[in-house]
């Protein structure tokens, strides 16, 4: 019994990717343009649904989890922006340099992994002449929203 309803838990989360997966991607594609990416930053999204009571998390209703891949060219910048709910990011390869809106910075290497917080204004960076590759987990997306908020440069921090 514990084997079938594993497998209708698989399928049901097959579906819920399935069916919200291009409105994440389309979520993404509305990003606002207040400080731009530059160089190449691709995502793909892996899969996106909605998490019911019960399955461990504390969900909050309307809300979506989006899984993207990111590919981050050299010396390539996400742009000034924050999330609307926690993320994990995990370095798969490269080095990535994050500042928060304090212009410090913290720099990430294969293997590791931070989180960011909804208050945390920041930028990611690929400050090499290699490509950067990162797992991204979103917690708590507006169901048809965007996983990124933008936000404009602070003022006394020159890294764009």
């Amino acid at each position: 019994m514990e084997r079938t309803h594993k497998n209708t838990r698989l399928r049901g989360a097959a579906a819920a990717v399935g069916a919200f997966a291009i409105a994440g991607s389309l979520g993404l594609a509305a990003v606002a343009v207040a400080t731009p990416s530059t160089g190449t930053v691709s995502p793909v999204i892996v899969g996106v649904g909605s998490m019911s009571k019960g399955m461990g998390f504390n969900a909050r209703p309307g809300t979506n989890t989006v899984i993207a891949d990111y590919t981050v060219g050299p010396n390539s910048s996400t742009g000034w922006h924050s999330h609307p709910g926690k993320t994990l990011v995990t370095v798969q390869s490269g080095t990535f340099t994050v500042y928060h809106d304090n212009c410090r910075a913290r720099t990430y290497g294969p293997g590791e992994a931070f989180v960011e917080l909804p208050s945390s204004v920041h930028v990611g960076r690929n400050e090499t002449d290699g490509t950067v590759k990162l797992g991204v987990v979103f917690f708590g997306v507006p169901i048809g929203g965007s996983p990124r908020i933008d936000h404009p440069q602070p003022e006394g921090c020159e890294v764009t």
